[in-house]
């Protein structure tokens, strides 16, 4: 059958066909012949299936999640997180058994062009695999240091079943990797409504899309997270004294020979940020010589305890939770005034947020945009102007702290509206990216430096520049939020281009209202601009 030919029907009937003249096809398509057995179809005795077998017992199916590691941003492959189902339970030899099932590709080029091309136009090569669950907690938790929430799915036995019959259908099928249409969310999405038919589907789904609408079936049974070292130290710094963190540094720096014994809440939180601390030594490679793992070892050994510390539990479930997170997609409708037109302005972006966006639930302040189309229409002089259009564009502005480090960076690429040493504009396709530092001034409260630069290319300019940027953003009361920057910009043959931006946000129940004015400065010449748009997250 040719995929023009394709039907549910008439791949219902070529089944029917197939399992009446070749039995032992059954073997292959197990899942199949379950549905058309629950139908009523008349079918065959099921053979014997030797490596079937074998396999029922290896991957049992006692337990079934949905797995979700969160964004990794410095990793084109991991930028929105990571989705995969777990299976799990009790094999005849009583091994406990638990297995991943995942889909993913290698991108092996470090040309964000070609990538893009290859993932969401021909194609790369996908790979669907079950494999031991204790690989991919290492590397998502320990390598990467990245958080893993497991949800449990409410399902019955049959229901397991059927999905346990489907992975082995599945083990030999050739599927290639598309970033949009099937990825590792898509897959895991089309598992899943197998036996959940009223999960919602969307044409693009991302981790935290699979998430939600698991969440949103009601077919959640239990919710359990694996925080990485690094962020549960940086939790805790939310929590713990100010002093208490002091010691607990001056402590792993060798400065002093033990902690204190502090009883009570305080003393329970300086043991688990003490704890933290050296777990995250130990992932992250820093115990890299016998004698540092020696140092970390007598360290552990002298953090206090206590069993009063017993009546108290780090509860992790409601901090940051991807549950919480905005929609990952929005439109946008607005309004702009410059000194010269009135406009009127769309936006639409296909998958992402931004800086301006909540960030709140994300381990760190970070924008992720993938084809973000930006238009203004000025009524009067009849005139359709493109802003922006990003294929890709991801900042994290992660706070450098003492016990972790942090390094903020920038990176994007697309077309955009550049205006010349007249203020003239046109468009030019630009690759912009750098790096910097983020620093903490207080818990709502951050600045930072990024040193960027990049290349314009337009019909008329062809020219590299360097563009540093500083900045704040400050989280205020009732979801408010605002981000200030300024950026001069240094070109060979050019004028200095400097550009002040204030941006505000008010987060709603599904939108947002973001309110913007920009002054851009030339040899004694400005450009002023504000704006203000209403955004729908969907």
């Amino acid at each position: 059958m040719t995929q023009d030919d394709y039907s549910p029907e008439r791949e219902w009937q070529a089944t029917l066909r197939l399992f009446a003249q070749q039995p032992q096809a059954i073997c292959r398509f197990p899942a199949r012949y379950s549905l058309l057995q629950q139908s009523g179809a008349s079918l065959p005795e099921f053979p014997d299936c030797p490596e079937y077998r074998v396999f029922l017992q290896r991957v049992p199916v006692d337990q079934i999640s949905v797995i979700y590691a969160s964004e990794n941003l410095t990793s084109p492959s991991s930028m929105l997180g990571h989705a995969m189902l777990a299976v799990e339970g009790l094999r005849d030899d009583g091994f406990y058994a638990r297995h991943s099932v995942s889909f993913f590709t290698v991108l092996d080029s470090i040309n964000p062009i070609k990538l893009l091309w290859e993932t969401l136009v021909t194609g790369k090569e996908g790979f669907f695999l079950v494999k031991p669950l204790r690989a991919h907690f290492e590397f998502y938790n320990l390598a990467e240091q990245r958080n893993v929430w497991r949800y449990e799915l409410d399902l019955d036995e049959g229901q397991r079943a059927l999905l346990q019959a489907h992975l082995w259908e599945l083990r030999s099928v050739n599927m290639d990797y598309f970033f949009h249409t099937q990825n590792c969310a898509t897959v895991s999405a089309d598992l899943i409504r197998l036996v959940i038919p009223q999960l919602e589907n969307s044409n693009w789904v991302t981790p935290i899309d699979l998430v939600k609408a698991v969440n949103r079936s009601g077919k959640i049974k239990s919710i359990e997270i694996t925080p990485a070292a690094k962020w549960r130290v940086r939790m805790l710094e939310d929590t713990v004294p100010q002093e208490l963190q002091d010691v607990v540094y001056q402590w792993q720096q060798g400065e002093i020979d033990k902690l204190p014994q502090v009883s009570g809440k305080e003393g329970f939180l300086l043991r688990e940020m003490a704890n933290a601390v050296l777990d995250y030594r130990e992932q992250t490679g820093t115990d890299g010589t016998e004698q540092s793992r020696k140092k970390t070892e007598i360290l552990r050994q002298s953090i206090p305890d206590s069993p009063e510390f017993s009546d108290y539990e780090l509860t992790l479930d409601n901090y940051r939770s991807p549950l919480k997170t905005p929609e990952d997609a929005h439109y946008s409708f607005g309004y702009q005034r410059t000194e010269k037109s009135d406009w009127l302005s769309l936006q639409w972006l296909a998958v992402g947020h931004g800086i301006e966006d909540d960030n709140r639930q994300y381990f760190a302040e970070n924008e992720l945009k993938l084809f973000d189309l930006s238009l203004r229409a000025s009524p009067q002089h009849e005139a359709l102007r493109l802003n922006h259009l990003q294929l890709y564009s991801a900042r994290s502005l992660t706070p450098w702290d003492r016990f972790t480090g942090g390094v903020s960076g920038d990176f994007r690429v697309g077309f955009y509206s550049l205006a010349d040493d007249n203020l003239q504009r046109q468009t030019a396709f630009n690759i912009h990216g750098g790096a910097g530092i983020t620093l903490a001034a207080s818990a709502d409260l951050r600045v930072y430096a990024l040193l960027n630069g990049g290349w314009y290319r337009n019909n008329d300019a062809d020219f590299l520049y360097a563009e540093p940027e500083v900045g704040a953003y400050l989280y205020e009361v009732f979801g408010m939020k605002s981000w200030l920057r300024y950026q001069p910009r240094f070109a060979p043959d050019r004028k200095v281009q400097q550009q002040l931006t204030l941006t505000h946000s008010i987060a709603l129940e599904g939108s947002a209202l973001i309110a913007e004015v920009s002054s851009l400065a030339v040899d004694g010449k400005y450009e002023h601009v504000a704006s203000v748009n209403w955004r729908w997250y969907f």
